[in-house]
């Protein structure tokens, strides 16, 4: 079909055209207490991006295509617009990829069946009496298997697949409720016992009541998925598309690296190249404090002067490839959550955070968040409390960071180890980063 798409394209006019199709088989099973419910899903698309001698790209969208589908497409394309006298970007389409070793596939997603599911869900259902109150009202786990294909009319031909396993829960403690998913490409790396504490953290800080700060409660340390909330707001500052975004540009303390890694085995946001054919190794974004890059795909970079960093990854409603992340991470240290308690002596530990606005100053946020006061490495009761930072600010007030680096999958795989920051109360409830 590929071949099929390049040759009616060329017979349609157009100088240069790129196919990418993914065939995707998504299984769902669900049910908490009965036995599990099966859903199945077959998915076969293919995206068309279309290049004249000049101008701006044109494109379509197929399901289950066929070749007198392509043909009417195509021929509306070529009499649906005219031309114009911009310099595209087709001649920046590789021509080819360097083979990969990148370990994403399970084969274990071939043994279609419900034992998986329902095994993984005893045993979430067994981690249970180590927090007593907390409840499985519901278990969603679904497995899906994508194979990707890209092919354009300036030889490239490449294709690779992938799994993704994701379970979906909610749990229930007191009057509170709470949704959480954890994805992994192999099955077996789900972690029952830490799901069910994550879930018991979570909804035990969300049982505070919202008061004053202690004194000397200005030092915050972010749990893993605390920061990578975080991160997941200020990301877009990182990318080219959004560069004027940075205001004043982006710095960081020297404690301070983050990183782009589509090259990262047994990682969601993994692949061996992006959605236009563009291989990526690791790349610092900012290294120590200092600012090294935006991602970009080819589009992107073309209008800004620059090159491709491989971020051009296709939208699931999408046609054409955007500005996106793969793995997007701070590098971890080598030092322990232990050590940062000791040496903040007294503050919060946050495992919660929800975006609840913006400052009154441009590109200040205001955060809720939720965890627990800690003295002398002693966890305490929980408290609710707001916090106002900027980017800029934030990544500058990071005092550490530590070895414990997790990802957190939601559209975009983000990872980050805990991290130490210093702030000053403010009225009430409130800190200031």
């Amino acid at each position: 079909m590929l071949e099929t798409i390049l040759k009616t394209g060329r017979e349609a006019g157009f100088s240069t055209v790129e196919a990418f199709a993914e065939k995707i088989l998504r299984q769902e099973c669900e049910g908490t207490e009965q036995p599990l419910s099966l859903h199945e899903v077959h998915g076969n698309r293919v995206r068309v991006r279309a290049f004249r001698d000049r101008g701006d790209p044109l494109g379509f969208s197929l399901s289950n295509p066929d070749s007198r589908l392509v043909k009417r497409c195509f021929a509306e394309l070529a009499h649906g617009s005219g031309l114009d006298g911009k310099k595209n970007f087709a001649q920046l389409l590789p021509k080819n990829v360097a083979k990969s070793k990148l370990d994403i596939y399970d084969q274990s997603i071939e043994n279609w069946d419900n034992d998986q599911a329902g095994e993984l869900r005893e045993r979430i259902r067994e981690s249970l009496v180590t927090f007593p109150g907390l409840k499985l009202k519901k278990f969603n786990f679904s497995r899906v298997l994508k194979k990707a294909y890209l092919a354009n009319s300036r030889g490239f031909l490449a294709k690779y697949k992938k799994t993704h396993f994701q379970v979906s829960l909610t749990f229930l403690f007191k009057n509170h409720a709470l949704e959480l998913s954890e994805s992994r490409i192999y099955c077996s790396d789900f972690d029952p016992q830490r799901l069910v504490a994550r879930a018991g953290n979570l909804l035990g800080a969300l049982s505070a009541d919202q008061g004053a700060m202690d004194s000397g409660a200005e030092f915050v340390i972010m749990s893993p998925e605390a920061s990578v909330q975080v991160l997941r707001e200020f990301s877009r500052n990182l990318k080219l598309d959004h560069a004027a975004a940075a205001g004043r540009g982006i710095v960081a303390s020297p404690r301070v690296s983050i990183l782009d890694n589509p090259a990262m085995d047994g990682q969601s946001g993994s692949a061996p190249f992006d959605d236009e054919g563009l291989a990526s190794a690791e790349k610092y974004l900012i290294n120590k404090g200092v600012f090294v890059r935006y991602i970009a795909d080819i589009r992107t970079s073309f209008a800004k002067g620059g090159n491709s960093t491989g971020n051009g990854f296709r939208e699931e409603s999408a046609i054409f490839p955007q500005v996106r992340f793969s793995n997007l991470y701070f590098k971890p240290s080598t030092i322990s959550l232990a050590h940062m308690l000791r040496q903040a002596q007294k503050g919060i530990l946050v495992y919660l955070v929800k975006l609840k606005g913006y400052g009154r100053q441009p590109g200040e946020y205001v955060f809720s968040a939720y965890g627990y006061f800690f003295a002398d490495e002693e966890i305490s009761r929980p408290v609710h409390f707001y916090f106002l930072t900027s980017m800029r600010s934030y990544l500058l007030h990071i005092n550490e960071i530590s070895r414990e680096l997790r990802f957190f999958h939601a559209r975009v795989n983000i990872g980050s180890p805990y991290l130490l920051l210093q702030g000053r109360c403010d009225a009430g409830n409130k800190i200031v980063i």
